[in-house]
């Protein structure tokens, strides 16, 4: 009897679990031979060039004992899942039953899915095109579309990440080289280190950021404000920086006006507060492409503190104020990162070890048990493992907590298999 790759016990949370991304690989069962045939010979349940709704069961149909089968969905929202245990259906599977697979989770639209088989170096692939349309309103595109390249999420990641051994957290440490690699997956505009006023060796910081991730960040910069005394203070006309923001804050700035984008915060909120606070009293009309993705900065179920406040509570408090406006969009996951490496190897079922080597090494600058702690990672995560609509946006942390760990957890296994991956 079959069993899937991973095991859902609500429908919230195979759905979270069907709409990630997932890319590793594991191995189980016997080895086929080597002149062993590999073909996916058919992906049923899914009419080639025809119209989905509702709920349908994919199963790809493999010739050969693959060691893995990747679903590969793309159109306006990518999806990806790895089935390694026959019967291989999109949306997995418990001893052989499929759960199917929900389209009403992406939205409707013209889609490809591809089914790629793998044994060793040997790959087979199968793929089909359809539209998906729940309520028959949808006019199916031409069954031959012009090749669409999908769009990454564009991020601006601040981080208070000092030198090794400095003051600042270390978990920044860990978490640049988690999106070190997942780089690919963004296109990152910028990637800002040494957000911190207290940090004393700036110079150490960059020095670091540089050997340790150059190779795979090429939009490396120090933070304007690093072992700047002071904070943000509060947003009027006699702030100076609404005059003349420092360099990075200015950056940030002309990225929001050209078209937007999305901070990742992973420490104080000083940058993103100084960037809102300039819009705010000199383009007004732009405050609305400002989005924020932020790693704890109120409490969470169970951590009662709220710790990248604490060094800029001015700041802070003034951009929680511009989202509960609907002024700014706040997707505040409180917590959610550091409960996710707490419980990674026991709730979420993952093998957390990560050889000390490559950007291993990075990945094991602190650890909560022996886990690499990463946390701040949760605030890229989450658009890889089911995106971030339908987050709250105000600013409000409870729900988006529960959300990010559930949909991150799910996928624990997957990711500890890709950072395994990035160890070379």
């Amino acid at each position: 009897m079959a069993r899937s790759s991973r095991r859902w016990t609500t429908a919230a949370g195979f759905a979270a679990a069907a709409t990630a991304m997932v890319a590793g690989i594991w191995i189980l069962g016997p080895q086929a031979s080597a002149e062993e045939t590999l073909q996916v010979t058919g992906l049923t349940g899914i009419p080639a060039g025809g119209v989905v709704s509702g709920t349908v069961t994919i199963e790809a149909k493999v010739d050969g004992r693959p060691d893995s089968v990747v679903f590969h969905l793309d159109g306006a929202t990518d999806l990806t899942r790895t089935e390694r245990v026959a019967p291989y259906f999109f949306g997995g599977d418990s001893n052989g039953s499929p759960f199917g697979w929900d389209s009403r989770t992406v939205p409707e639209g013209r889609y490809s899915l591809t089914a790629v088989a793998s044994r060793g170096s040997t790959t087979a692939r199968r793929s089909v095109t359809f539209t998906i349309d729940q309520d028959g309103r949808t006019t199916p595109p031409p069954t031959t579309p012009a090749p669409t390249v999908p769009s990454k999420p564009k991020l601006w990641v601040t981080s208070d990440m000092s030198e090794p051994g400095g003051e600042t957290d270390a978990d920044d440490i860990s978490a640049l080289a988690a999106l070190s690699a997942y780089a690919s997956k963004f296109s990152l505009t910028k990637v800002v280190v040494g957000g911190e006023q207290r940090i004393t060796d700036c110079a150490g910081a960059m020095t670091h950021a540089r050997n340790a991730y150059g190779a795979y960040l090429k939009n490396l910069e120090l933070s304007s404000i690093c072992g700047l005394q002071g904070g943000f203070t509060t947003c009027t006309a006699t702030n100076p920086w609404v005059k003349n923001p420092p360099s990075t804050v200015k950056e940030l700035i002309e990225a929001v006006r050209a078209g937007g984008v999305t901070v990742l915060n992973w420490g104080p909120m000083t940058e993103s507060a100084g960037a809102a606070c300039w819009l705010e009293h000199n383009a007004p009309q732009d405050l609305a492409k400002l989005s924020i993705v932020s790693h704890w900065t109120v409490t969470s179920p169970g951590f009662p503190i709220d710790p990248n406040c604490g060094p800029d509570r001015s700041a802070c408090e003034y951009v929680h104020e511009l989202a509960a406006k609907n002024t700014i969009k706040l997707i505040e996951l409180g917590a959610a990162g550091q409960k996710f490496i707490n419980t990674a190897r026991g709730a979420c079922d993952a093998d957390v070890t990560v050889p000390k080597k490559g950007l291993g090494v990075q990945l094991n600058a602190k650890y909560a048990g022996i886990t690499p702690d990463f946390s701040d990672a949760i605030t890229f995560l989450v658009f890889l493992h089911g995106g971030i609509a339908g987050y709250d946006t105000n600013g409000k942390g409870d729900a988006n907590f529960d959300k990010a760990y559930d949909r991150v957890c799910a996928q624990a296994p997957a990711i500890f298999d890709d950072l395994r991956a990035a160890a070379k």
